[in-house]
């Protein structure tokens, strides 16, 4: 069976899980437009079309969440709600990254800004993170100890806020030249490395497992998070727009501070440098030119970086997994969705 089709099966597996949490979450929640916009978001949904399925992500965060707590010897159903809760808890950064990078596309289709309204989605981003605490706080009735759900709770908002902490890195390093790649990881540290570790010990933390395994479950998330966000960042540039689901070299056209874009930075001289600061600054206006800029850059060698740098980022993850001395068979899905996350094109 191939990498892709396993790690599918498990993504299959876990995501009705989740769903299922997410759902009992809104349920009976359904007097105001605010929960539609919720439920659109989180792809249960169309706009105006009831309850219906609409465009949702993978719940990769959560899955990572459920095969942690198998992993740690419990089974993934104990870890469901907090699983729900991760998947609400990303659900909201996703909504607000929209607003402050001016998408108008996710999954295919308007971003909830665009079809609300800013200030609209501002209030459906902050009841997402209520609905995401509301999440952590169920699996005392799954038998977790109110001890453990606290400890939950607690990963949770320190992962959260140092999500906000990226973003606002992310935001204030667009269109600077002075950024280099120690810059760049410490953002993609909090903003995405936080939330996969936090799913990770999470999961761990359900399964009441020891410190040491806790700890290196939640170094295997982190690890995984970099490697994430760097692929994320190669796909950004040259992904196909159509499996990824937004216009082709959208970081491009932000002129963020991806990874390929540090790189293509410093790649040459300063002077090479500055003129292609420059360039990205006057703005890519067509798909044509961010496709030029897009090999330009793969000739500078920023290609080959990225997925050296992902690369790597798996290795530690592995290498964590190993240190935490769990049971291989029960850490084999980890590995399986890891190494699938590292060579997505969507």
């Amino acid at each position: 069976m191939s990498l892709c089709k396993q790690a599918r099966d498990i993504l299959a597996r876990c995501r009705p899980l989740v769903d299922a949490e997410i759902g009992r979450v809104l349920a009976d929640r359904d007097d105001i437009a605010l929960y539609e916009m919720l439920r659109y978001h989180l792809g249960s949904a169309e706009a105006g079309e009831g309850h219906g399925t609409g465009s949702a992500g993978k719940r990769v965060r959560g899955t990572v969440c459920l095969l942690s707590c198998e992993a740690a010897g419990a089974t993934a159903q104990s870890a469901g709600p907090a699983a729900a809760a991760i998947e609400l808890l990303h659900s909201f950064t996703l909504l607000h990254d929209d607003i402050a990078d001016r998408d108008e596309v996710r999954r295919g289709r308007q971003t909830v800004w665009r079809r609300w309204g800013i200030g609209q989605a501002i209030t459906a981003g902050d009841a997402l993170f209520a609905l995401a605490n509301l999440a952590m706080s169920r699996p005392q009735s799954a038998g977790v100890s109110a001890e453990t759900v606290s400890g939950a709770l607690r990963e949770l908002n320190e992962a959260t806020l140092a999500v906000c902490e990226g973003q606002q890195l992310d935001l204030s390093y667009e269109g600077r030249a002075d950024i280099g790649i120690e810059d760049y990881l410490a953002m993609i540290e909090r903003k995405t490395a936080a939330l996969f570790a936090a799913a990770a010990v999470i999961g761990a933390q359900v399964a009441e497992a020891p410190t040491d395994k806790q700890e290196g479950l939640r170094a295997f998330g982190h690890h995984l998070g970099l490697g994430y966000q760097i692929r994320d960042d190669m796909l950004g540039i040259w992904g196909d727009p159509k499996e990824m689901g937004k216009p082709a070299g959208s970081d491009l056209r932000r002129n963020k501070r991806s990874l390929p874009i540090v790189h293509a930075l410093g790649a040459g001289s300063v002077e090479e440098g500055k003129a292609f600061a420059v360039r990205l600054s006057r703005g890519i206006a067509t798909d044509e030119e961010a496709a030029a800029v897009a090999g330009e850059m793969e000739e500078m060698g920023s290609r080959t970086f990225c997925e050296q740098m992902a690369a790597e980022s798996l290795e530690r993850a592995f290498h964590a997994l190993e240190d935490a001395g769990l049971c291989e068979e029960r850490v084999a899905p980890l590995r399986t969705l890891a190494s699938y996350l590292m060579e997505r094109t969507e």
